[in-house]
């Protein structure tokens, strides 16, 4: 009993811990979260001291990943990458480890980066701006693609200046389409120290630095207006002119930016020495050195405070860890009592999520069969819908059939009595004057128009689709009948139609098509209507594309588009597909696939 007692005693003891890690791990990914959407408006100081807040053991893997890649962040940002690299080969290696390669990219561009800065050969890091630049390509990730173009162009600039600026020019396309406008001001400025150092053509040099410049005063890129002042400042001293370049330098120091700042004025001071010294003025250049100095010392004090930082962190750990094993002992009583509290709350949490399931199953079932008597009900609806649409195409078809036989058969057999009763007239006419000669002329020429319109109303009436005559000739001959010339253009483009389809299938087909062209030609103001037929093995597909104002489809009243709501279901009828792809202004195309 006491064994079993002890058993139950420890599993309510590991769900406890396992709730309290759960716990612990989701405070800090929060805390993480929010200090990585802060990270570029804090200063160096709060940065330090808010990753030492965290315990990167307890973190998951891709949390671990983020700590190690701000903190590697915060390093690089300060000084140029001391330090910085150690985190970032860590940080990714974890996102790697937590198949996240967005993240594991990034950073392979980046240690490429401070590679470059340091003694490595371009050939030692290449693959990793190759893997990269794959990766970009085949994931469509525009930014990655660019950040990865600047690197290989910038370590390309001494060596190879030509393939650096094609690869710059490349970049920038994508900086430029993408609106990366901040990537766009750094690939001018690469692009002039091409020129500058590689090519020794300071007015190709000068035109990009300028471009550079005037983009980051437009987007405020304080950081990019230095380093084009510094660039200017290098061609001055080249040609001779170093005391254009003094005030260049010193402009800097009133620029508003934080990365790389310490390192960076430390480089000023030491351009402004060596400058000054081109000038022989070696006062002003002693007194450049030694506030050169004071910025490295601050770096340096920098580092030392780190290993102290981390001596103490350590050593806090400990005391830490100390407590807490002294507190375990002390509160072994009470957190029995908590297990027992939090096995109880979880026994009463599974049996309510059990009872709701319960509920929520019947409830489901209840919706389903619901659901599926609904779906019933409108399978029969829908079929009835479409007897009524086959009836009334059958109805229109013998409406047009009777139509054309009535015009041909009556009006048209009364017209050519009536043509010749008018002929005989005529040639018994005796001696008439030149005018009634000239009105009986015109008389029978009128008579003759108004039989070749009856006739052509006729065909018309029942077009096409009959006899040995096929889908085709008739959509042809309707397209010939209402094209207008200079004002309509209606073409036909068949394809694969070399077998003839069921009678009633083509008369169907033609319909469609008939019906769309008068909606086409009533409301769509167009000038040009293509009509593409497709005949495949098992299929058929008719495109229907014009060039006139298109439509919102979601808008069109049901009483005024009744002829494509009938086609549309009509097409389902036939196991087939009925799609309108159309916008204002954009022109309409009208795609319908019936399986044969």
């Amino acid at each position: 009993m006491a064994k079993e007692k002890k058993t139950y005693n420890n599993k309510f003891l590991l769900v406890a811990l396992s709730l309290f890690s759960v716990a612990v791990a989701f405070a800090q990914n929060k805390a993480l979260k929010e200090f990585e959407s802060k990270f570029d408006k804090l200063d160096y100081t709060t940065r330090l001291a808010e990753l030492r807040k965290f315990k990167p053991k307890e973190l998951s893997v891709k949390d671990q990943a983020l700590f190690e890649h701000l903190s590697g962040k915060t390093q690089y940002l300060r000084n140029s990458g001391v330090g910085a690299v150690e985190h970032f080969v860590k940080a990714r290696a974890l996102y790697l480890k937590a198949n996240d390669l967005d993240k594991a990219m990034e950073l392979a561009i980046t240690i490429a980066e401070q590679k470059r800065f340091s003694d490595y050969k371009f050939k030692d890091y290449k693959p990793l701006l190759d893997e990269a630049i794959a990766y970009a390509q085949e994931n469509n990730k525009p930014k990655l693609l660019s950040s990865a173009y600047l690197e290989v162009g910038s370590n390309l600039s001494d060596s190879l200046p030509y393939e650096a600026i094609r690869i710059l020019q490349t970049g920038k396309k994508i900086a430029i389409k993408n609106k990366f406008f901040i990537d766009e001001t750094i690939y001018d400025r690469r692009i002039g120290i091409a020129y500058r150092k590689g090519l020794k053509d300071f007015k190709m040099a000068r035109h990009y630095f300028g471009l550079s410049l005037e983009k980051c005063k437009k987007h405020n890129f304080e950081e990019g207006i230095g380093y084009v002042y510094i660039n200017y400042a290098g061609m001055y001293r080249k040609e001779g002119k170093p005391e254009k370049a003094i005030p260049l330098y010193e402009k800097t120091f009133s620029l508003k930016f934080d990365n790389y700042r310490i390192l960076f004025n430390a480089n000023i001071y030491q351009f402004l020495s060596d400058t000054y010294r081109e000038m022989k003025d070696y006062e002003k250049a002693l007194e450049c050195l030694d506030k050169k100095k004071k910025y490295e010392s601050d770096m340096s004090d920098q580092e030392e405070n780190k290993i102290i930082r981390d001596i103490n962190t350590k050593y806090e750990t400990q005391i830490k860890d100390l407590e807490n094993k002294n507190l375990k002992i002390k509160d072994q009583q009470n957190k029995m009592i908590l297990y027992a509290f939090v096995g109880l709350f979880i026994i009463v949490v599974i049996a309510a999520y059990l009872k709701i399931n319960n509920i929520n199953k019947k409830k489901k079932i209840a919706e389903q069969e619901k659901f599926i008597e609904s779906q019933k009900l409108e399978n029969v609806l829908k079929d009835q819908e479409l007897h009524e649409i086959d009836k009334m195409l059958e109805g229109q078809e013998k409406e047009r059939l009777k139509i054309a036989n009535d015009l041909h058969d009556n009006l048209g057999s009364t017209l050519a009595t009536l043509k010749l009763n008018f002929q005989t007239l005529y040639q018994q006419k005796g001696d008439i004057k030149e005018t009634e000669q000239e009105i009986f002329a015109k008389t029978d020429d009128l008579i003759e128009e108004a039989y070749q319109k009856v006739r052509g109303m006729a065909h018309a009436k029942n077009a096409g689709v009959i006899g040995s005559e096929g889908l085709v000739p008739a959509v042809q001959n309707i397209a010939k009948k209402v094209t207008i010339p200079n004002k309509l253009k209606v073409q036909v483009i068949p394809f694969g139609m070399t077998k003839r389809l069921e009678n009633s299938l083509e008369v169907t087909l033609f319909r469609m098509i008939q019906e769309i062209l008068t909606n086409t030609i009533k409301h769509a103001e167009a000038t040009e209507i293509t009509i593409s037929l497709t005949q495949d093995e098992d299929s058929i597909n008719i495109l229907v594309e014009d060039n006139g104002k298109g439509f919102n489809p979601k808008k069109v009243d049901k009483k005024e588009g009744m002829g494509l709501s009938n086609i549309e279901k009509k097409a389902e009828q036939l196991n087939g597909t009925f799609s309108i792809d159309s916008f204002e202004g954009k022109g309409t195309t009208i795609i319908i696939d019936i399986p044969i």
